[in-house]
């Protein structure tokens, strides 16, 4: 599914019946499209150039059963292997287990390490149900 557009993915949920069209749903599609095209084809470097800037990510936000975990499900498969989907609070878990098994082994900076570790391999780690309630999850 890598190669087709997320609009064209959310046209044939639609045409296929299995979901309904939503304009606020729909209003995003554009935004998400772009990101995973900036994503795929990052801009090229070269001595005229201005430096390439990492992509900014989008926040989708809203009530329960709006779509949006549909929304990030679909980006996530148009991304490919490239992309991580993870619940914020699992994800955050990994990330105090990886620090405590660094520092278990004596790193001073665990931090670091781990943040590479997590981050091998992708290209997009996209969060769903995000909610910070702990200062140290916010700091990290």
């Amino acid at each position: 599914m890598e190669d087709m557009s997320l609009i064209q993915i959310y046209s044939d949920a639609l045409h296929n019946c299995s979901l309904q069209a939503d304009p606020a749903q729909e209003a995003i599609l554009l935004e998400l499209e772009n990101l995973r095209l900036e994503l795929h084809q990052p801009r090229k470097r070269g001595w005229f150039r201005k430096p390439a800037t990492t992509p900014k990510g989008i926040y989708l936000w809203g009530g329960v059963g709006r779509g949006k975990s549909m929304l990030m499900d679909m980006f996530a498969r148009s991304m490919g292997a490239s992309v991580r989907r993870v619940h914020f609070h699992a994800f955050m878990q990994d990330v105090h287990s990886g620090i405590a098994r660094a520092r278990s082994q004596g790193i001073a900076d665990a931090i670091q390490p781990v943040a590479r570790e997590m981050a091998g391999g992708i290209s997009c780690l996209a969060f769903d149900e995000m909610q910070i309630t702990d200062i140290t999850d916010a700091m990290l």
